[in-house]
């Protein structure tokens, strides 16, 4: 039956199915005249997803196909949509005109994914959009790497992720990355089917790509293929089979999408992770380095305080560099002394910042340059930006810190291709090649023959025909025009003996006769093909100009690579100037993180005016290595310690730190634990994600690490949390010996002091009057003596009646509950819940819970359970 209704279907929709097939997971746009057409369940899906309308057409069977389609000159705002919603869209052109018996030519041109988009309208001009590889040894799988590249830019990176806890090392990983598109083979699907990565939004869901992809051998040859060498042995990525397969599979999965040359791409280059400072999925979420956490958006993120750049490789440098901090103290100060100079001065930064403002976004105009789709108004911001350059390096030359001087090294001299284009570009050019008016008068000498033909045909027909009077003689000789005949030379029946024999008879009609000449047929010709020709022409000499500049795609790209690294420092210098930061001294050698009046980079930016209150932090190796932290909700305690966190992670990147002075030892990681959430995606509860945290902290910090804990062991009842806090801290302190800020409100923790070494007591300060408190926001040495919970509450606007109450039932529970942890280590725990025979087969099913085994909706049911079994009771 399906053989049938193939050959009853139309010779166009057989074609178009002939193309389908090889597209099954890709929505097919179908080019016809003007409009992208799509057919059957592809025409079902484009419609619901951008709510247009759905019609017909006769495909040769008896019911018509459902169609719908999108305007050709509109296709990047649909083709926008689409990707955003996580379509894959192949894009079918006709590449050829028919003969009149049968169909135009089409081809699948290209794949847009979500990670191979190039085009302005769908990219963020300020982020990467990086299309991830994911490779998982099947038998092991505790072996694999990620390998992730960004085509607009042409960046390519890889990293080995082998070894233990695979899984949370892939997680953070794509985390930071943020990739718009993830690839993988079988075993990554299976490990990733565990992970939620999202970006913009939107959940990144791991497709499976062939196997074969990531054969050794094969991807070995497709890598030396894409960048024409000999071999792979002289790169690095040759040190990891893994990192082979992975970087191979990308550039077999981008051959096959891009179908297109891919030689602005750069070599992969490998990331070792001990080059950086390691930063997991809950640090970046937690410390809000580049988005909030309740919206995902910038503003009110670390990135947003100290973003002053100017370009977008800039801006993509600066966010790349938050999340990445390095690790090599030399290469920290040489961005410091970079900035220090930039910061001292402030004409050299006024200037330099006033340049960058007007380079274009030079590193994806490489991409554009590959795919030969930069128009010619880009090109013309191409120069204008290269005629820049010149300028910002006779500033460099006057620079002395090394960073300046390497990047004035970078940039090199493109004063050949500037000036080309200045000579080809015309001053005004419109955004397209399509009706041509690009090409710069006096460039080309044929071109301009015919722009002048097409733009002044009267006054060349008028010119010839004085021409002809005058050689001729005959005052009446008119040169005409019609549809029939074109051209012609009209004289009178009268005045016939004079005309020469160079005249070619054409007609006799009455009264005249009609003539033609060589010349007339060749000036005919020249204008009626004119703009045919002119625009032919002009076609030419861009395809020149494209291949010119890509012969220099390498030297843009380093040029581009290092505006964006001036840009970054330009805006470190910027926000310490403006936001009043100072220079850190950072050092492998210093053991002591000691910070003065520190301040939170981003809330004292929120507080319009009211003075930010400071405050210092002194940890070291010795006798001051864990903080324990107490004090009531609201106070600051949490604020403290993420501007501590912040400071660090800013002197890492080069940047200069929120405080009147710091002294901050290289650290390898940064741990955060903050707040409360469930993952019910994964039947995890609030306590098991807690917890999950926390072994992730107390599996992977060393001694050279930052820990920041917020109120660990809330998520389960009072004694088992407790326990489990005083056990971590008591790890912290004689085994990890790792430099912590723990905030607690487990006042019996604050015992902790003098029982184990390196913990000291601090306490957020508040002032008490009548019965109300004022948060005085200072970090003082000693622990609080309460948490004024109910004073919090009040503050909240809880009713009255209720905070009344709740003070009679704390004076209750403080008179049965006044245990240290000193008896509560030697002593048994007295159980001081009176237990009433009537509800005793109630109580043992509350001991049996486990809560950390148990999700919310299985609470929920639980206690549902419960409290129906005491109604019933009584």
């Amino acid at each position: 039956m399906e053989k049938q209704n193939k050959k009853k279907l139309s010779p166009m929709m057989e074609h178009y199915h002939n193309i389908k097939k090889n597209y099954k997971d890709t929505i097919l746009l179908y080019r016809l005249g003007d409009f992208y057409e799509c057919f059957e369940e592809d025409a079902l899906i484009v419609s619901e997803a951008l709510d247009i309308v759905l019609t017909g057409r006769n495909c040769g069977l008896d019911e018509k196909a459902p169609m719908c389609g999108v305007p050709a000159h509109a296709l990047d705002s649909y083709l926008a949509r689409l990707v955003q919603k996580g379509f894959k869209v192949a894009i079918c052109e006709q590449t050829a005109r028919g003969d009149g018996t049968k169909l135009f030519e089409r081809e699948v041109l290209r794949v847009v994914t979500p990670g191979t988009v190039i085009e302005e309208t769908i990219l963020n001009s300020n982020s990467n959009n990086y299309l991830a590889c994911v490779y998982v040894d099947e038998k092991t799988k505790k072996s694999g790497s990620i390998a992730y590249v960004d085509i607009s830019t042409g960046e390519f990176f890889c990293l080995d992720i082998s070894g233990d806890n695979l899984v949370q090392k892939l997680n953070d990983e794509l985390v930071r990355i943020n990739p718009a598109e993830i690839i993988c083979n079988y075993a990554g699907k299976i490990v990733g089917s565990s992970l939620a990565i999202t970006s913009a939004g939107v959940v990144v869901g791991f497709d499976k790509i062939e196997e074969w992809y990531f054969d050794e051998l094969n991807a070995t040859n497709k890598i030396v293929e894409c960048f024409n060498l000999a071999s792979i042995h002289g790169l690095d990525l040759a040190q990891s089979d893994n990192n082979i397969r992975t970087c191979g599979a990308i550039l077999q999965y981008l051959k096959q999408t891009q179908k297109r040359d891919l030689s602005h791409l750069k070599l992969p280059k490998v990331i070792n992770l001990t080059n950086y400072m390691y930063l997991d999925s809950a640090t970046l979420r937690n410390l809000e380095l580049t988005a909030r956490m309740r919206d995902g958006k910038v503003k009110g993120s670390l990135l947003d305080v100290i973003d002053y750049t100017k370009t977008s490789m800039g801006a993509r440098r600066l966010k790349g560099a938050i999340i990445q901090p390095l690790q090599d103290e030399i290469e920290i100060n040489k961005r410091l002394d970079s900035v220090q100079e930039l910061f001292n001065s402030n004409i050299h930064r006024l200037t330099l910042s006033g340049l960058l403002s007007n380079v274009a976004d030079l590193e994806r105009m490489c991409s554009k340059i590959v795919y030969k789709t930069i128009s010619p108004k880009e090109c013309l911001e191409l120069y204008e930006s290269l005629k820049i350059l010149p300028q910002i390096k006779d500033i460099l030359c006057k620079c002395q810190s090394d960073g300046l001087k390497s990047i004035n090294n970078e940039i090199d001299d493109l004063s050949a291709i500037e000036k080309l284009i200045f000579d080809i570009i015309s001053p005004n050019p419109p955004a397209t090649t399509k009706d041509g008016g690009y090409i710069k008068t006096g460039y080309n000498e044929a071109l301009d023959r015919y722009r002048d033909l097409k733009d002044n045909s009267s006054e060349k027909i008028k010119k010839l025909q004085e021409v002809e009077i005058e050689e001729t003689g005959i005052k009446t000789l008119k040169i005409k025009y019609n549809k029939v005949f074109g051209y012609f030379i009209e004289i009178p029946s009268s005045m016939v003996e004079k005309v020469p024999v160079r005249y070619i008879r054409k007609q006799t009609i009455s009264n005249s006769e009609r003539y033609i000449t060589e010349e007339l047929k060749q000036l005919e010709e020249d204008i009626l093909n004119a703009q045919e020709k002119s625009h032919l022409l002009e076609a030419e000499i861009y395809s020149y100009l494209i291949n010119q500049l890509l012969n220099n795609v390498a030297y843009l790209q380093k040029c581009s690579q290092a505006i964006a690294e001036l840009d970054m420092y330009i805006s470190f210098a910027v926000a310490s100037d403006k936001n009043n930061y100072t220079r850190p001294q950072i050092s492998s050698k210093e053991h002591n993180l000691i910070i003065k009046e520190c301040r939170h980079p981003v809330v004292e930016q929120l507080l319009f005016g009211t003075p930010f209150v400071c405050n210092d932090v002194n940890l070291n190796d010795t006798d001051e290595r864990i903080m324990i932290i107490t004090g009531p909700n609201m106070a600051g305690k949490s604020t403290y310690m993420r501007e501590i966190a912040l400071s660090v992670i800013m002197a890492h990147i080069g940047c200069f730190v929120p405080a009147k002075s710091a002294r901050i030892p290289i650290m390898d990681r940064i741990f955060t634990r903050v707040g409360a959430s469930d993952d019910l995606s994964f039947g995890q509860s609030t306590f098991m994600v807690e917890m999950v945290e926390v072994a992730n902290i107390l599996n992977n910090a060393t001694n050279k690490s930052l820990i920041v804990l917020d109120e660990v062991g809330r998520g389960t009842a009072t004694y088992d949390g407790l326990s489990i806090a005083w056990s971590i801290m008591e790890y912290l302190s004689t085994t990890l010996k790792a430099k912590t800020l723990f905030a607690t409100h487990y006042f019996e923790l604050t015992e902790l002091e003098g029982m184990l070494d390196g913990v000291k007591n601090y306490r957020v300060s508040v002032k008490e009057i009548n019965d109300t408190i004022v948060f005085l926001r200072k970090i003082v040495k000693g622990p609080a003596n309460k948490s004024f919970g109910i004073q919090v509450a009040s503050l909240a606007g809880v009713p009255k009646v209720v905070t009344s109450k709740a003070k009679e039932i704390l004076k209750k529970l403080e008179a049965k509950q006044n245990l240290s942890l000193q008896e509560v280590e030697n002593t048994q725990i007295i159980n001081v819940v009176k237990e009433d025979d009537k509800y005793k087969d109630i109580i043992e099913e509350i001991k049996e819970i486990s809560p950390e085994n148990i999700t919310p909706i299985m609470a929920l049911q639980i206690l549902s359970d419960l409290v129906q079994k005491v109604n019933d009771k009584e």
